[in-house]
């Protein structure tokens, strides 16, 4: 039986079990959610380092909006982590109830040339 790298991938999430699957997709969701937030500070902090040239005040004051960003970033990940846990958890069920499938007609065909030994070497 030849498996394709996403198969194998496939069949390596189901053996390890819903939970797994949900929190790996709830890292990603809190690590998406981090990018987000330190986009959204890196662009009003450059504006602001870019201005303190011309308008006198603190360059590390500059740096607020990057830090907030961060946090915020962080914290609407955390918050809003679990909101597609049904939708996940029907992806996971749909996906896994396939490879059970196939794994109960490969053990049957199993069975069923093992019987067929059997009862010809008797």
């Amino acid at each position: 039986m030849v498996l394709t790298k996403t198969e194998a991938e496939a069949r390596r999430t189901c053996s390890q079990g819903v939970t797994a699957y949900i929190t790996e997709r709830h890292k990603a969701h809190l690590n998406k959610s981090i990018a987000y937030g330190v986009i959204g500070g890196i662009i009003p902090t450059g504006i602001l380092f870019i201005s303190s040239n011309f308008v006198s005040f603190n360059r590390w004051m500059a740096l607020l909006p990057l830090g907030l960003g961060m946090m915020t970033g962080w914290g609407y990940g955390v918050y809003s982590s679990d909101s597609n846990d049904v939708q996940h958890l029907v992806d996971f069920e749909t996906v896994c109830s396939e490879f059970a499938e196939e794994d109960e007609d490969d053990e049957a065909e199993e069975d069923e040339s093992d019987g067929s030994v059997v009862g010809d070497e008797q």
